[in-house]
C-alpha cells in the first residue's frame, strides 16, 4: 500500500501543468462493470490524486467489445471525443451481453440490461469537446494505463478460454481444440499480437514522447489452472515475457499483475480482479508513478513519424473496421472447415463493432 505522503508528492508534482490519465483498452485485467456502482481502476486513480489544486482529466476507453490493439490505433487516428468513447462503451456492453444471451439460447433482448451501464458512462456536459488524441498531445506528461493484447491473443488462437474445457473433452470429435493447439504452437500467433502492441506503443509515444505508459501484464486466473487449460497458461507466460521485453525497448513501465490476480480473483468463471483488487492495482501503479517521477531518470526515445489523425471521429473508426471486415471476407475463398468457421466468427465480431459505432455516430454527429 503506497503511503499518503507519496501520493501527496505525486499530486504536487502534477499541480502546475495538470494531469491527464488515459486507459486503453482491454478489459481482461480491468473489470469494466464495477464502475456502475463503484469506482473502477481509472476513477480510483483520479480520485486518489485529486486535490483542491489538481483535478485530473480521466479518459476511460476500457471496453468489453472495442478491446483489441488495432482499436487503439483507430481511436487515436479518429481523435474520438470523450462523449463518443463513453457512448461506445455503453453500446459495447449491450452488444457483448446480446451475444452472450444468443450463445446460451436466451432472448437476445435480455442483453439490453447493459444500458444500465449508462449510470457510470453517460456523457456529461463538456465531454463532446474533450478529444482523446488532442488531450494526449496537449498534456505535458500524460499517464496511460495500457491493458491490451490479451483479447487479440484469444481471438488468434480461436477459442474462448472458458470453452476450451469442452473442446478438450471432445477433441476426438471436434476440430476446435486441434485448431487452438496449432495456433498456440505457431510462433507467428504471438508475434502478430506483439506487433500490434508495438504499433500502439510507437503511436502513443509519437503523439507525446513525454507520456508515461504503464503496461499491465496478464495473469492466469483459477479458471485456467487445469490440465486442459495448460496451453493457455504457457501462452500467457510467454506473452508476459515478450510484453516485458517490449516495454524495455520503449522505456515503458511493465506492471506484473500475477500476484494481484492470485489474491483478488478467486472466481472460476470471471477473468477480472474484484473491486478491492482494482484498488490494489491502482496503488501498485501509483507506486510505479512515484518511482518514475522521483527515483528514475527518464530516457528519451526518437520517432521518425507520427500517427496521422483525421478528426472524423466515429466515421473513421467505422471505415477502418469495414476495411478489416472486407479483408476477412476476401480470405474466405482460401479457407475451409473450422478455419472457415472461425473466420466467419471474426467477421461477425467486426459487424458488431461497426454496429456500435454507427449507434455512436447517430447519437453524436
Amino acid at each position: 500500500m503506497i503511503k499518503d505522503e507519496k501520493i501527496k508528492e505525486i499530486s504536487e508534482y502534477y499541480k502546475k501543468d495538470g494531469l491527464t490519465i488515459v486507459g486503453l483498452n482491454d478489459s481482461q485485467g480491468v473489470n469494466t462493470t464495477s464502475t456502475i456502482f463503484r469506482k473502477g481502476l481509472l476513477e480510483y486513480l483520479g480520485s486518489k490524486l485529486k486535490t483542491t489544486e489538481l483535478d485530473p482529466l480521466v479518459i476511460n476507453a476500457f471496453s468489453l467489445l472495442m478491446n483489441k490493439t488495432e482499436h487503439i490505433d483507430y481511436f487515436l487516428k479518429a481523435n474520438l471525443s470523450l462523449e463518443e468513447i463513453k457512448l461506445s462503451r455503453v453500446y459495447s456492453v449491450v452488444a457483448a451481453l446480446e451475444k452472450v444471451m444468443t450463445d446460451v439460447h436466451l432472448p437476445k433482448a435480455l442483453g439490453k440490461v447493459g444500458y444500465l451501464y449508462k449510470l457510470s458512462s453517460m456523457p456529461k456536459k463538456g465531454d463532446a469537446s474533450i478529444y482523446l488524441t488532442s488531450s494526449l498531445e496537449e498534456a505535458k506528461e500524460p499517464i496511460v494505463i495500457y491493458s491490451s493484447g490479451v483479447n487479440n491473443l484469444m481471438r488468434e488462437v480461436g477459442s474462448n478460454p472458458f470453452a476450451i474445457s469442452k473442446d478438450y473433452k471432445d477433441r476426438n470429435k471436434r476440430p476446435n481444440y486441434d485448431y487452438t493447439l496449432e495456433k498456440v504452437n505457431d510462433k507467428n500467433t504471438l508475434n502478430k499480437v506483439i506487433d500490434g502492441i508495438d504499433k500502439n506503443f510507437y503511436n502513443l509515444l509519437s503523439i507525446n514522447d513525454g507520456s508515461d505508459i504503464y503496461a499491465l501484464g496478464s495473469y492466469t486466473p483459477l479458471s485456467l489452472r487445469t490440465e486442459e487449460m495448460k496451453i493457455f497458461q504457457d501462452l500467457i507466460l510467454e506473452y508476459n515475457e515478450r510484453l516485458n521485453s517490449l516495454c524495455g525497448n520503449y522505456h515503458i513501465t511493465y506492471i506484473n499483475t500475477q500476484e494481484i490476480g492470485d489474491m483478488y480473483n478467486k472466481s472460476k468463471t470471471n477473468f477480472h480482479i474484484n473491486t478491492k483488487g482494482q484498488r490494489v492495482l491502482a496503488d501498485t501503479i501509483l507506486s510505479a508513478i512515484y518511482n518514475n517521477k522521483f527515483s528514475k531518470d527518464k530516457k528519451a526515445f526518437a520517432f521518425s513519424e507520427k500517427i496521422e489523425t483525421t478528426d472524423n471521429g466515429p466515421r473513421d473508426v467505422i471505415d477502418s473496421l469495414l476495411v478489416d471486415k472486407y479483408n476477412l471476407c476476401d480470405k474466405r475463398i482460401f479457407l475451409d472447415g473450422y478455419e472457415d468457421l472461425r473466420n466467419e466468427q471474426i467477421i461477425d465480431e467486426h459487424t458488431s463493432e461497426i454496429g456500435v459505432f454507427r449507434k455512436v455516430l447517430r447519437k453524436t454527429r
